[in-house]
């Protein structure tokens, strides 16, 4: 709890940089592999049959890797999608040979490939019961296919059996791409859990909660520049007692919508109470005037469902008021009740 936009991209960006360096290195490794098996495809006549299927892999893992390499760098959303390609790649090329080459070392890769599932992989009992079935049906399939000279240390044979190599490590390396993806889930959830704690769920504006803290922070340390506003609702008992709460709702909303456009993403607008606002700035006392201005503006151009315009009371004090957050605080509420009362008294509302 209380994590920063900032901590939180400071957790995901160095584990989502991880996994697009290793797609890289799994691609590059996989483009050697089938562009070496593709030479043998044209060498060897045994290995013909599969050659269609060396080129498309070839061409799919450069895919893979330039996509990682360029645009999933700029675009951190694209990374799954070439994670998704290798893992298809290299699982559809181990079928492709299985298809065009059917013997004990397709069986091979087959075994370690497709049966064991890359959706268990974090998962270690299933891990070994996967493994033993993978064993079983190896030994079922290939018992009575077996010839000396596939487990002699020729060269074709080990290049043909790499292909297992690649693949469980590829296997491996999903293993860190769903490490990714578990921080990602706990990043979202720590993302709804901040924005319960810390953010109001009406307004999405930050809450008292967030307020406290915040005004802790100022108390050990204020900034040279420091304006606090405190900005409350006019008439919204009357409104509603006459229109009702949902009606009050709105105008609640309404004023949180007209401070955040007045005074943008560069200031912190915290809901401290039912009607009742504060906006503390790091801002002389004439850009947050600016500011007001165009909280008059938008707020009397507002229309609603239920009324036309809102009306919000404010008050501004600075640092040049109080040397202590308190007391700026407190010096702002007076103004802002001061203004509040003028309101009332010139439109003769209760």
């Amino acid at each position: 709890m209380g994590l920063t936009k900032e901590q939180l991209l400071q957790v995901k960006k160095p584990v989502q940089e991880d996994n697009r360096r290793s797609v890289i290195a799994w691609s590059a490794c996989a483009i050697l592999f089938w562009a070496m098996s593709l030479v043998l495809a044209f060498k060897q006549d045994a290995y013909a049959s599969c050659r269609m299927v060396y080129v498309a892999a070839t061409v799919l893992c450069l895919v893979t890797l330039t996509g990682s390499a360029f645009l999933a760098k700029r675009y951190s959303w694209m990374q799954s999608m070439f994670m998704y390609l290798l893992e298809l790649t290299i699982m559809g090329a181990g079928i492709g040979i299985a298809i065009c080459q059917p013997d004990v070392r397709t069986v091979t890769i087959i075994a370690f490939a497709i049966i064991l599932p890359t959706c268990v992989i974090d998962r270690t009992f299933m891990d070994i019961i996967m493994l033993i079935v993978t064993a079983v049906i190896y030994a079922l399939l290939a018992r009575n296919y077996v010839e000396p000279d596939i487990f002699s240390w020729e060269l074709l044979n080990l290049v043909i059996f790499s292909v297992a190599g690649i693949l469980i490590g590829h296997v491996i390396n999903m293993a860190r791409f769903q490490r990714y993806v578990h921080a990602e889930k706990a990043r979202k959830l720590t993302e709804m859990l901040t924005r319960y704690a810390y953010f109001d769920q009406l307004t999405q504006l930050r809450n008292r909660q967030a307020y406290v803290e915040k005004m802790e922070s100022l108390a050990k340390e204020m900034p040279q520049e420091f304006c606090a506003v405190m900005a409350d609702l006019n008439g919204l008992k009357v409104m509603n007692d006459t229109y009702g709460h949902e009606a009050g709702d709105e105008l609640i909303i309404a004023a949180a919508k007209c401070l955040n456009e007045a005074f943008g993403d560069i200031e912190t607008i915290y809901r401290i109470g039912g009607d009742e606002f504060c906006i503390l700035m790091n801002a002389s006392y004439e850009e947050t005037m600016k500011c007001l201005r165009r909280l008059d503006e938008v707020t009397s151009k507002w229309k609603g469902s239920h009324f036309d315009g809102v009306s919000v009371s404010y008050g501004v004090a600075t640092d040049k008021d109080a040397e202590e957050i308190e007391a700026i605080i407190i010096k702002a509420d007076q103004r802002m009740y001061d203004n509040k009362r003028n309101f009332y008294a010139n439109n003769e509302t209760k």
